[in-house]
Parts: structure tokens; sequence; C-alpha cells
């Protein structure tokens, strides 16, 4: 995105242009999208985790000191300076996993319930589910951050949109993170606050859900200051029955914002319009509908090739 031109229009109105830059445009951005496998993000005279954070964040006994570093869950795709953090779940079991060929790969320690034999890496212990220590840690993660917390969810458009509205904001001169692909469930928003660097000032991440019910777990764990609504359509009605159903579980993203805090809906989308927001939460509507707040005037295709691209011609209220 390049940053948005702004001219007065003869109406009440601001327009405001934004061009989508084409596909082969190179990311030379403060921008970033930080995975627990991939530390490019952490300042490095700023380690994202020490032990002492760790065993903290976790409420973990410090066995054996090891080095600060990022989180992964996945021994298949750890790297170098990365703390393992060991997750029992209902078919596998992490510490199975836990070799001394796994220091060999880089891993400096280790946060779970145990280590294997001849362990000599570092090791935070915790008793008890690792699944509840790792919501334990991404809370903690929360708590440090100062910035603010932008969070997506709907039927469609949650991945692609979310890397829009981070390129968006860093082209306001903000460092921006953004979650890691489809990292929308309990350990993906786990692991994106958990991953969020220090620096940064505004977070973006997305969130789904399959359920009723999910969606306000992953509120309350990630706490978004900005929370989007894009559409209601007929993804886990094996769940939900309806499409009633579902809005009323997307609801949930609105359900618990506090005052002063924004909640961005779909206009265009009559079940996500009518998505009822709390007592004090702001509400900003966004679509081609005429009451949007900010509303989509035009879509131009640009380029050719392998330079396509968008520019969109947006129209912004001024009572905003």
């Amino acid at each position: 995105l390049t940053k948005p031109s702004i001219s007065k229009s003869l109406t009440t109105r601001h327009h405001v242009k934004l061009l989508v830059l084409p596909t082969t445009w190179k990311n030379t951005s403060k921008t970033c999208s930080c995975s627990a496998q991939n530390t490019r993000c952490a300042p490095s005279n700023s380690p994202l985790w020490t032990v002492t954070d760790i065993a903290q964040a976790v409420g973990g006994r410090i066995v054996k000191w090891g080095p600060p570093g990022t989180i992964s869950i996945d021994t298949r795709t750890i790297e170098p300076g990365q703390w393992f953090f060991a997750i029992t779940g209902e078919n596998v079991d992490a510490h199975d996993f836990i070799t001394l060929d796994l220091s060999k790969s880089g891993c400096v320690g280790v946060i779970g319930n145990r280590v294997c034999e001849n362990w000599e890496m570092g090791f935070v212990q915790v008793d008890g589910d690792t699944v509840s220590s790792l919501l334990k840690m991404a809370a903690f993660a929360r708590n440090r951050f100062v910035g603010k917390v932008v969070a997506v969810t709907g039927s469609v458009g949650k991945t692609s949109t979310k890397a829009m509205i981070a390129l968006a904001l860093e082209s306001l001169g903000s460092k921006v993170y953004h979650s890691y692909e489809h990292w929308n469930n309990t350990f993906g928003v786990s692991l994106s606050l958990i991953t969020i660097p220090r620096d940064a000032g505004i977070a973006v991440l997305e969130m789904g859900m399959n359920r009723k019910g999910k969606l306000l777990e992953l509120t309350r764990l990630g706490r978004p200051d900005i929370r989007v609504i894009l559409k209601v359509a007929t993804a886990h009605l094996e769940n939900l029955v309806s499409l009633e159903g579902v809005a009323m579980a997307k609801g949930e993203m609105f359900q618990e914002a506090k005052p002063g805090d924004i909640c961005v809906a779909n206009a265009d989308d009559p079940f996500v319009k009518s998505i009822p927001v709390p007592q004090g939460a702001r509400r900003v509507l966004f679509g081609r509908s005429l009451e949007s707040d900010v509303r989509l005037v035009a879509a131009e295709r640009v380029g050719s090739g392998g330079g396509v691209g968008v520019q969109v011609v947006l129209q912004k209220n001024m009572e905003m």
C-alpha cells in the first residue's frame, strides 16, 4: 500500500485514494510477520523471553538455566536460539520428542513437565496441563504489550485482510506486527501474542472459531482494542446449524468490547451489520453501502502481467 493521498470532496466527506501495489512488489516496510519458528522480528539486543520471564509467565520452576530466546511448539521446525514448549494434547505428548538430538538442532531449553535423561540445556518445569501453561504465557505477553491490538474475524478473508491492515497501518509510521499465516485458533493466537516484538506499536491478529464460545475465549486472551468482523457465511454449519447461529458466534468478537474500543463491521453483510456493540464502544461500518462510515467508491485494476494491482477510492465520513 502507498500512503493515502487525501483530497476534500464537494460533499461532507473526504475521499481517500489507496493504491494496492503489484504482486511483484518487494516488501521493504517495517511490517513483520512472525511465527514461533521465525525470530527475525525480535530485536537482536532485546530477546523476547529470558528464563526468568518464562518461569514467571508460566508459573514454573527454573531447573536449569538457559539463554534468552523465542518460543516454538514444534520440534520439526525449531531453529537455533529457541525454547521448546512441550504441549500435551489429546493424541500426542510432545515430551516424547525431547531428545538429546533436539539440543543439537539449536534448541536452548524446554518448557514442560519433564525432559529426557542427560538433558543439559535450559529447563523450566511446570506442573499439570501444559496447554494451560501456554495460555498463561500468552496472557503474560498480552499484559506486557503496551501497544494496540487489532483482531480480525470472519467466515472468509481473515488472513489477507490482516496483512492489508498491517500494511496500511505501517504506512502511517508505526512498527506493526502481524501474526503468521492462519494462526487463528487457541494455539495460534497464544503463539501470536507470545511472539510480539518488544518494539512493536501495533499487533494485528486473526481469530477463528468453529463453535459457540470460541471467539469469546480468544478475545478474552487477546483483548483487542480494535475488533473487525468481515463476513458471515456457511462455514461451520455442522456446529452452528444456521447463518443466524454463525452470526451469533461471530458476534462474540464485539461482545466484551470496552468503552473506547472500536468495533468495525461490514455494512454490506446484513448479519454482520446487525451484531450489537456494547455501550461505550464505537462502531465503524465499512463497505459499498451508503450507510458506511468508510465507503468503497471505486476499485480499478491497474498494471498487467506479473505487475497487476488494484487502485481503490474510499469515501470517509467526516463525523468519524
